[in-house]
């Protein structure tokens, strides 16, 4: 029998699958592991890395590097002997790619490079720092990203690298197709990302005083906000108080500040899967995940995104479609089947241009053998 190839995920500090796998028997998140990686178990061997244990002081002296570098370097060398044993690495954001290229260089194994927030905090660099990241990110193979707009940042700033388009995708909520939504009605927003718009969303609710807002974010802008009378902040969210929220809520909004990187995907992805009308900011090519299931709407226009709620509270915007988000490829299954190919492309296959399309991706090509170390 062929060995299968070791993939190890290199994820933040506490993010390891035993503590996360507590989360979700508690009903704290979704999925089973960290963006269900754990999927890719019947392809690959599959290694996690290890958040170490460390004192209150030493915790104080990573965090500080940390947010000096942009990458949590202290993580990834302590991890280190476990990602050189590695066929290929995953990452999920630049925090730990961008602190595997500065321990391992380009001894280490190939680095599957997801980048997230990257290319937001890019313009704001200085030209040494610029420098500094562009040669950490020629280190790697290739550099995938969620966001059409991301493509052309990553290919504009840093050119002749591989960069590709990857579509997020994520657990979904049970479907609430049939439900009766609350009276009077309930318009939901769910998320902790900072470029939720929360100031904007509050002005839309004064505008509205006949309907009812529950928004559900611990983010500290969520916090700060004045919000009117007619909204309900929520701090936690479980799957299950998620569940009811999606069957209770006549529309879900997303509101959002100009950014790079498509956020708000997992809030619209959880929506569409529920079927519930979807009124969603048009920022940061987050429309290549919903255009024609969601009413779209320019960032910071309170009056246009009241007036969209307004419709879909009305029955005027169409709710997606049972089986959309299986449709556009974008369930969880779908995301690390990407990630396989891509993977197997690192390890001596041909690229698969299916990963970068916004449709289901079919059966597994042929796994190569696993690379000699």
């Amino acid at each position: 029998m062929t060995p299968r190839a070791r993939v190890v995920v290199a994820l933040s500090y506490d993010q390891d699958p035993e503590r996360w796998r507590e989360r979700h028997a508690r009903g704290e998140v979704l999925d089973a592991t960290p963006y269900g990686y754990h999927r890719a178990a019947d392809r690959f061997e599959m290694a996690w890395t290890r958040s170490h244990p460390e004192s209150a002081r030493q915790a104080r002296v990573r965090r500080a590097l940390a947010a000096r570098l942009g990458f949590d370097v202290v993580h990834v060398w302590r991890n280190r002997r476990l990602l050189r044993s590695a066929d290929v690495i995953w990452t999920h954001t630049e925090r730990e790619h961008l602190a595997i290229a500065a321990v391992l260089g380009r001894r280490g194994p190939p680095v599957l490079a997801q980048s997230v927030w990257l290319w937001d905090a890019w313009p704001s660099w200085s030209p040494a720092r610029q420098r500094r990241t562009a040669a950490l990110l020629r280190t790697h193979a290739v550099e995938v990203v969620h966001s059409p707009v991301n493509l052309a940042d990553a290919h504009a700033a840093v050119p002749g690298r591989r960069v590709e388009l990857v579509p997020f995708g994520s657990a979904t909520l049970p479907s609430a197709r049939g439900v009766e939504p609350a009276s009077p009605p309930l318009v939901l927003a769910v998320g902790n990302d900072v470029d939720r718009d929360w100031p904007l969303l509050a002005r839309v609710a004064a505008r509205l005083p006949g309907l009812r807002f529950r928004v559900v974010s611990a983010s500290r802008t969520a916090r700060e906000t004045a919000w009117p009378a007619n909204v309900e902040r929520v701090l936690v969210a479980t799957r299950e108080s998620l569940i009811r929220d999606a069957g209770e809520a006549a529309c879900v909004v997303v509101p959002l500040r100009d950014n790079r990187h498509a956020s708000g995907t997992t809030s619209c992805i959880e929506a569409m899967g529920a079927g519930r009308p979807m009124v969603v900011a048009r920022a940061g090519g987050l429309d290549a995940y919903v255009r024609g299931a969601a009413r779209l709407v320019e960032p910071s226009d309170a009056a246009a995104m009241a007036l969209a709620i307004e419709d879909a509270v009305a029955g005027r915007v169409a709710a997606p479609a049972l089986g959309e988000v299986e449709a556009r490829g974008l369930t969880q299954a779908d995301y690390v089947e990407r990630y396989a190919r891509i993977t197997d492309w690192l390890l001596g296959a041909p690229w698969d241009d299916a990963v970068s399309r916004f449709a289901p991706v079919a059966g597994p090509i042929p796994r190569p053998a696993r690379a000699a170390r």
